[in-house]
């Protein structure tokens, strides 16, 4: 069978531009941490707001951050992105582990504090893609 160009591009590249609804199914929401549930659930909102907190610019970094891909797999991921507690002293900025698809969360007291933590974060990364990394 034929496939035409921009479908083969889109099966060995996979999905460049991520939606808000795509990025939510990247995740695994089930149980988070009780230490860090609040967290979960107020980046969850942010989001599932799309473009008012995280365009697809920062989508994007936000699964490279995570995952360590570039872009999103036609079929979506086969290990979603877990979360873990990040019990540090101070505000730390989110931690990601690519290779296990996890991102360690402090608990943040809000939904702007957890925004601010993850900009920081993701801007820090975009800079310098070893941001991050252990």
């Amino acid at each position: 069978a034929q496939h035409r160009n921009a479908d083969l591009a889109l099966l060995l590249q996979g999905k460049a531009t991520i939606s808000a609804q795509e990025m939510l199914h990247c995740f695994e929401w089930g149980e988070p941490p009780a230490e860090c549930a609040a967290a979960v659930g107020y980046l969850r909102a942010a989001i599932a707001e799309g473009e008012a907190h995280l365009d697809v610019r920062r989508r994007r970094l936000l699964l490279r951050f995570c995952t360590g891909l570039n872009a999103l797999p036609v079929n979506g991921l086969s290990r979603k992105v877990s979360f873990n507690f990040l019990d540090k002293p101070g505000v730390p900025l989110p931690e990601p582990h690519t290779c296990t698809h996890e991102l360690d969360l402090p608990a943040y007291s809000s939904r702007a504090e957890l925004l601010e933590k993850l900009l920081v974060a993701l801007d820090s990364f975009e800079a310098d893609p070893s941001f991050g990394q252990e």
